[in-house]
């Protein structure tokens, strides 16, 4: 079986408050095998650099120019990767799932998409940078629930997204798909077009 590299990042926020978004994104984006993987990262840094941007400057696309994103995602259609998502319309959860100690609403939905996508010995990269305890639980947490479903082995590893441009295209995924269910926005539907050849499904998961 290839060797899998999974990048994983979020678009919204999980809260039910009144000021939260509508919507939460997870976003998946799936490299198979070494080379591929440097090609897609030489790709990106040389898309950064192109900009003039440093190495800690963050591609988002929250923050990042229109212009910039729609330019990143005509690069990337060239390059072998997939890309999923779970989409969670908060409008339409009842109450919240039933979480055992220690969970999260964020790491259930990150459950949620993994147990979505064929799996063999991942290696999962997720953005957040916390404290020990925090990762070891989310570590846990999302071993479990994979070895649960046939998935033996896993590497999960949280990491920095301003140091990992793969995480920094998760982002721009989610952000995308989260873009996609803005209908007021005129731009609504132009991301995800731009990634329909890598898109393998978006996934509308209402706890």
């Amino acid at each position: 079986m290839p060797k899998q590299f999974i990048f994983i990042d979020d678009s919204g926020d999980p809260g039910l408050s009144k000021s939260s978004t509508s919507h939460f994104i997870v976003a998946a984006v799936l490299v198979v095998e070494s080379e591929q993987l440097s090609n897609l990262v030489i790709a990106i840094n040389g898309f950064r650099a192109g900009l003039g941007w440093n190495e800690l400057h963050e591609l988002k696309f929250n923050s990042a120019k229109k212009s910039i994103i729609k330019n990143l995602l005509r690069l990337v259609q060239q390059f072998e990767f997939k890309a999923y998502a779970i989409a969670v319309d908060k409008t339409k959860m009842t109450a919240l799932p039933s979480l055992a100690s220690g969970e999260s609403l964020h790491n259930y939905v990150i459950r949620e998409l993994l147990l979505r996508i064929e799996l063999s010995e991942p290696v999962i990269f997720i953005d957040g940078v916390t404290d020990k305890k925090h990762i070891q639980r989310t570590r846990t947490y999302l071993r479990q629930a994979l070895k649960q479903n046939g998935v033996e082995k896993s590497k999960i590893y949280l990491v920095d997204s301003r140091k990992d441009v793969l995480i920094q295209l998760a982002d721009i995924v989610a952000g995308s798909v989260a873009r996609s269910f803005d209908k007021q926005n005129s731009d609504h539907d132009e991301y995800v077009k731009l990634l329909e050849t890598k898109i393998v499904h978006i996934y509308e998961f209402h706890p």
